[in-house]
């Protein structure tokens, strides 16, 4: 049944999900009769990393042995967190950044080289920077025109940074037009949930406050202060709306504990009170070398981050996001500045290539190290997909179901190169994807499949109807067999 319009407005404005006038939907909030059909929004995240995995290690197989199917395939050991739920990814072999390989200009490094056309795929405006858009932004403007359809078109953001957030070149609104990426959750959450209404009765404020103070009790607990109204209408409901409003008010209520506190010590266990801090602030330790070992902010972050791309999915605030990892702490993951002749953790990725640069290819502890990271990326990579899916609909499906989820990298392997791109999908089985599946596309001159089509069928799956994406020379359309 539908939940009561007052009811329903009063619980939204409670939870600063109404703004002055404007109603914004909450798609998990009606009822399966509340919508029209196809109307439950479809949503788009760019999960991004940067470097790519160790070619020589990064081989499929079948579950008995042998040669890996579209159907019997296993993650090597590097990614093996992700063969928990293979049934919801889809893999590729042969996936290949072709259009770079007719770009004219020149990249400024070998890491430009992947970031400029991961997801913009067309010839580069001068050696740092893209040609045009990349595509979380190409379909933000799409879905968002001619009138805003959220509140928030994208959000970018970036889960840790050296300091040099300009320096991320893979999110571009236009030819030369580079989007930094927010790496101060509190930012992120600020831009999809200030400007709302607050509590209709507020909590005491104390005469000699201050505002920062006057702000925390005006937003604590603001679900707190509806209980009454959402305990009245909750006996009126039937099971499956029960659930999703059960599991949106914990949806929000986790996300406003979350961003409001810190960490304490090395365990990453959540204090309630503190405040997040700026990671642009702390970030360097002076050594210069970008990674100072504390990784409780790293941790702090990601967890910040992924429940606001959760909230801000499920309230539709956005329906676009592009969340990069950046590199996660050696602290994280069992290496320290100087172990196996590497002067940082970047060095080390680097040397543990397939090719001649990988000086320690053969060197036991190294590749250990790094498929320590590669595994904490997979599991953060879980960690996002299982907030996702959490998440009731209206259809009952879940969050997931209607979300495309990307991981894609800069790079295909520790030495740069971007062919073979290690890129899965997951989710968006209700935009027309199956998942459970291994992809493997034929070289041709040379070439394996042009990723340029991958993002093509991205953005159909999103709705915005395109069949060339990036530069026309290499794409062919959207990818073949990667949509039913």
């Amino acid at each position: 049944m539908k939940l009561p319009a007052l009811n329903r407005r009063a619980f939204l404005r409670a939870m600063g999900l109404v703004s002055a006038g404007v109603a914004l939907p909450a798609p998990l909030l009606y009822s399966r009769g509340g919508y029209a059909q196809g109307s439950i929004p479809k949503r788009v995240l760019f999960f991004h990393s940067g470097s790519g995995v160790s070619r020589q290690v990064n081989v499929f197989r079948a579950a008995g042995g042998g040669a890996a199917t579209e159907t019997d395939f296993v993650f090597p050991e590097v990614r093996s967190p992700l063969n928990a739920i293979r049934d919801q990814l889809i893999a590729f072999e042969n996936l290949d950044m072709v259009s770079v390989t007719v770009d004219p200009t020149s990249a400024s490094n070998a890491h430009y080289n992947g970031d400029t056309h991961c997801l913009a795929a067309t010839n580069r405006a001068d050696g740092e920077t893209a040609g045009g858009p990349s595509l979380d932004q190409y379909i933000a403007a799409a879905i968002n025109s001619p009138m805003a359809v959220t509140k928030v078109p994208s959000l970018q953001m970036t889960v840790q940074t050296d300091g040099n957030v300009s320096g991320i070149k893979v999110c571009t609104a236009g030819s030369g037009q580079v989007i930094p990426l927010s790496p101060n959750p509190e930012e992120n959450y600020n831009r999809l949930f200030a400007g709302f209404t607050g509590p209709q009765a507020p909590p005491a404020v104390m005469v000699g406050d201050s505002p920062a103070q006057t702000a925390a009790k005006q937003q604590k607990s603001v679900l707190d202060l509806v209980l009454g109204d959402f305990d009245a209408v909750r006996p009126t409901l039937g099971k499956a709306d029960q659930e999703k409003l059960d599991a949106h008010a914990s949806a929000v209520r986790d996300l406003e504990m979350r961003i409001q506190v810190g960490t304490s010590g090395t365990t990453g266990a959540f204090t309630p009170g503190a405040g997040c801090a700026d990671p642009t602030r702390s970030i360097l330790n002076g050594s210069g070398n970008g990674y100072p070992g504390d990784a409780s902010m790293y941790r702090a972050n990601f967890d910040a981050m992924a429940r606001i791309v959760q909230a801000g999915f499920a309230c539709d605030l956005t329906r676009v996001v592009l969340m990069n990892l950046g590199e996660p702490f050696g602290s994280d993951w069992g290496y320290n500045s100087g172990d196996f002749g590497s002067s940082d953790a970047h060095d080390l990725i680097h040397k543990t290539s397939y090719n001649n640069a990988g000086t320690l290819k053969g060197d036991a502890g190294a590749m250990a190290a790094v498929q320590r990271l590669h595994q904490l990326e997979c599991v953060q990579f879980v960690t996002m997909l299982d907030l996702l899916r959490q998440i009731p609909e209206a259809d009952g499906k879940s969050l997931l179901d209607h979300t495309i989820v990307v991981w894609s990298s800069q790079i295909a392997e520790h030495g740069h190169d971007v062919d073979q791109l290690p890129w899965i999908l997951a989710g968006g089985s209700e935009a027309g994807f199956k998942p459970g599946r291994f992809l493997k596309y034929p070289r041709n001159g040379g070439n394996g499949a042009p990723h340029n089509n991958l993002l093509v069928s991205i953005a159909q799956g999103m709705g915005v109807q395109l069949e060339k994406f990036g530069n026309e020379s290499v794409c062919t359309g959207p990818l073949d067999r990667l949509r039913v």
